[in-house]
């Protein structure tokens, strides 16, 4: 009975810290899974202050330029020929990217390492012809540690036996 109870709690534990879908780009480089949209705005200037200063409006708190590619080039998924990619380089917790007088603002949350976002649905078609846009910026980059969900998994089933082992040992006592 009690091998079925842990059996039945590590069948769970693994369960509940499954994979989220995910991308992949040509070469089976795995991009993540989209990331949130925040904001777009037009006819704003570009610049280092100024889009600094409007993103950090946005997700109200201050955010620190950690830098930008300009141009901006990015992959097509091969799930989704809308869905693109692109290799972020300081895995920022924001990022925002401009064509020629669109800005719009992603909080990159399914994998640091890189940006993804339907392009259709902010630049349209005609973007994704070109496959370029006119930059991209990061914010509050730096070193970002994830733990992977079959990680916390495993944490959660090793606390899940101590506390059987102390469990047992007080009935015995």
């Amino acid at each position: 009975m009690k091998i079925k109870t842990m059996l039945f709690s590590a069948l769970l534990a693994f369960s509940v810290s499954g994979s989220a879908f995910a991308y992949t780009i040509a070469g089976g480089t795995d991009v993540g899974g989209l990331d949130t949209f925040m904001a777009e705005t037009t006819g704003m200037s570009s610049g280092e202050a100024t889009e600094t200063a409007w993103a950090s409006g946005i997700v109200g708190t201050q955010l620190t330029f950690a830098g930008k590619t300009d141009p901006a080039s990015f992959q097509v998924t091969v799930e989704d020929a809308g869905v693109i990619a692109f290799q972020l380089f300081t895995a920022p917790t924001y990022f925002l990217v401009k064509d020629a007088r669109k800005h719009v603002l992603f909080k990159n949350e399914q994998s640091m390492d890189w940006g993804v976002f339907n392009l259709l649905a902010y630049f349209g078609a005609n973007k994704l012809e070109e496959l370029q846009l006119s930059h991209l910026t990061e914010f509050n980059g730096g070193t970002v540690t994830v733990p992977e969900p079959g990680t916390l998994g495993l944490l959660g089933l090793g606390i899940l036996g101590l506390l059987t082992v102390r469990r047992k040992l007080q009935r015995t006592a």
